[in-house]
């Protein structure tokens, strides 16, 4: 027996186990300082915020010592298994009561668990099982492109559709928890798509995906506006005017075509430009009626302020104003720990201190040392997750690496990104630092499961 426990604990990476610790240790001890009340110090208090996390810590880590003792091939074997079950989570969730407006959690007693943040794993682990099981993905990819021409638009479309597994992989927790609805947990979930870039899923597809935002934007932005042609007396919506706009584009590139391209070359290049347009067209459209429609009135409010299209410091804006006055007054080295004035629970300038906007609270109290040197943190904990994937020769661990590192950036860049003003409030935890027990749980399942995988990776699995 204490030889089954020195072979696996001798082939952890203990690097990432203890930024993993220290990041925990650094939240707790932040959520401490957020909440702080003198008639409910002790730091394990369960009645408070920092009490609940610590005893959340504690279960967490006893879930990732389990995970330590089972066997790779348990994982591997069981991954659709956690999927099916955590998809059967995320539909029962909608017949409970809502909290806010949203189906989200599962109550028990004084105890909620939102059952999307464990449905993060379970499409983790069912996309590294597909793959896995489809051998060298990134092989069959480039087969595949060979003959559907992966380098337009219009041979992504038939790879999709022969791909269905992947789709529907992705696709039903996507609609699950839009209807519940949670449009923060479903842009965490679009995060998957980094891994499938990675694994040769299309080669154009970021590129894509950069100019849809460019172009969803500038719909958002002008869609509200109108605007007269020049020398008549004709006015245009401002949709109207990106459409007009993308077709003036379009002739321009194809006269460029025409002059500049060999004509053999041409015709691909002529579809793959007009079919680009109208996709742009369609985008345009359902970019406007999804906005307008579909999306809830706070919703719409958040992308406005983020667009600088209305300015409501006081009202519709206070969030992120006083989360950018919280960070700002810490200055360069910050006012010290449990001396934050803003972003406290006594004073309640930044509403949501503990959760949504923990980072304000470290920022205030730490200054910009303190903010730099949390952002180095965990870029190098991404950093260190990717030297993790590239080093497996399993499939399965490589792509599953890729899938915890894009959950990670995702919940970082944009939980800063609210405090900060460059993101929309859309309740996304910090990893680690923000309170909650299932984003504790899930979040640590994640990096325990990287943990025991990465530590069989000098093991030929078959």
């Amino acid at each position: 027996m204490r030889n089954q426990e020195n072979k696996i604990f001798a082939n952890i990476d203990w690097t990432l186990f203890v930024i993993y610790i220290v990041l925990v240790l650094l939240g707790i001890s932040n959520i401490y300082s957020s909440v702080y009340n003198p008639e409910k110090s002790n730091i394990f208090n369960l009645d408070t915020e920092h009490g609940k996390q610590i005893m959340w810590f504690g279960v967490s880590l006893f879930f990732g010592i389990v995970i330590l003792f089972l066997e790779s091939n348990f994982i591997r074997k069981y991954a659709y298994w956690f999927y099916g079950f955590t998809m059967f989570l995320l539909v029962a969730v909608l017949f409970t009561p809502p909290i806010n407006g949203a189906r989200s959690w599962f109550g028990f007693g004084s105890v909620g668990i939102q059952p999307s943040e464990f449905a993060k794993i379970g499409v983790a682990l069912a996309l590294s099982r597909f793959f896995d099981q489809a051998h060298s993905f990134s092989d069959r990819a480039s087969s595949f492109n060979k003959k559907v021409g992966l380098s337009n638009l219009w041979g992504m479309v038939p790879f999709i559709l022969k791909n269905k597994e992947t789709a529907l992989i992705l696709g039903i927790p996507c609609v699950l928890v839009l209807l519940q609805p949670d449009a923060g947990t479903f842009i965490i979930f679009t995060s998957f798509i980094l891994v499938l870039y990675r694994e040769g899923y299309a080669g154009n597809m970021l590129l894509f995906m950069v100019i849809a935002i460019i172009i969803a934007v500038i719909t958002l932005l002008v869609a509200d506006s109108s605007f007269e042609l020049p020398l008549t007396d004709i006015k245009l919506s401002g949709k109207a005017g990106i459409i007009i706009t993308l077709v003036v584009l379009v002739g321009i590139f194809a006269l460029l075509i025409k002059n500049f391209i060999l004509k053999r070359n041409r015709k691909s290049l002529y579809k793959s430009l007009f079919g680009s347009l109208l996709v742009a067209v369609i985008f345009v459209n359902f970019i406007e009626v999804g906005y307008s429609n579909i999306l809830q009135s706070h919703q719409k409010v958040r992308i406005d302020l983020l667009l600088g299209k209305i300015d409501d410091p006081d009202g519709d804006g206070y969030n992120i104003n006083r989360a950018k006055a919280a960070i700002g007054s810490g200055g360069f080295i910050g006012k010290g720990y449990k001396q934050a004035t803003l972003a406290n629970a006594h004073q309640k300038h930044v509403p949501m201190q503990s959760t949504d906007f923990i980072f304000c609270t470290w920022s205030e109290e730490r200054g910009f040392i303190g903010s730099f040197l949390l952002v180095s943190l965990y870029t190098f904990l991404l950093l260190k997750i990717v030297v993790i994937a590239e080093r497996q020769r399993s499939h399965f661990t490589r792509v599953y690496a890729y899938c915890v590192g894009s959950i990670f950036f995702y919940h970082f860049l944009i939980n800063v990104g609210m405090a900060i003003g460059l993101a929309p409030v859309i309740g996304i935890p910090l990893p680690f630092f923000s309170y909650g027990g299932s984003s504790m749980m899930s979040f640590s399942v994640l990096i325990f499961i990287l943990i025991k995988l990465d530590s069989e990776r000098k093991i030929v699995l078959q």
